[in-house]
């Protein structure tokens, strides 16, 4: 169903609003009066079903969590928890009158996700950029060049094993021989291969005293072909 509103259109006769209570010129403020945030209402509204199930949540409020969540590094549980005492979070999401209960469980967050996709997600990062052009922060030459953190992202790369790097020498060492002409009297190819794949085999069994058997094979293999 379509999410329902932050903001009480009637109001509350005994509660005073958060903009009267909170210093405007917080940059949580400033940044919440630039932000289109219509533009998340249309982008996002699409995704609900109409008079349908129980209301989905503001769609405000989980796109404002997301951007605490990232810029000030919280996880899901962190960043519902920090909501709850810290009014210039709540003014940033929408909410006009301090909230004294959760107003979502952090799991709601990653079905969110779900439902938007990384396209949703970019949408977010690209509305970022756009207030910023929109107030004169960000200019062409600040993003000529991107850094990328990929520090979490899986990579092609082998964990350098002692067994390993013997093998990839060795190997190494009998192409460059063959390259040049010259002749070895055992290349152990073979024999190396066979040996690295054992030591993994008993690595993964944690069978230690096999496994160090066969590395220390990789490495004799390894001396010889050096030596010639």
């Amino acid at each position: 169903m379509q999410p329902k509103k932050t903001s009480d259109e009637q109001g509350e006769l005994f509660k005073r609003r958060l903009s009267d209570l909170l210093n405007m010129s917080h940059p949580l403020c400033v940044l919440a009066e630039k932000i289109e945030w219509n533009v998340f209402e249309a982008e996002f509204g699409k995704l609900y079903v109409e008079n349908k199930g129980r209301p989905g949540l503001p769609i405000r409020l989980l796109v404002g969590l997301h951007y605490l969540k990232h810029a000030l590094n919280e996880s899901d549980e962190s960043v519902v928890e920090r909501f709850l005492e810290n009014p210039y979070w709540q003014y940033f999401c929408g909410y006009e009158y301090f909230q004294h209960e959760f107003p979502l469980d952090p799991t709601s967050l990653v079905r969110w996700r779900k439902r938007v996709g990384s396209k949703g997600m970019e949408g977010l990062l690209k509305e970022t950029l756009e207030s910023a052009k929109r107030e004169k922060f960000l200019k062409k030459v600040d993003v000529e060049k991107v850094n990328v953190d990929t520090t979490v992202q899986e990579k092609a790369v082998a964990f350098p094993r002692d067994a390993l790097l013997y093998y990839k020498m060795l190997k190494n060492l009998v192409n460059a021989a063959k390259k040049h002409g010259i002749k070895l009297r055992q290349s152990y190819e073979r024999l190396g291969k066979r040996a690295l794949h054992k030591q993994g085999q008993y690595s993964h069994a944690s069978q230690l005293k096999r496994a160090e058997r066969e590395r220390k094979k990789l490495k004799t293999y390894l001396g010889r072909v050096i030596r010639d």
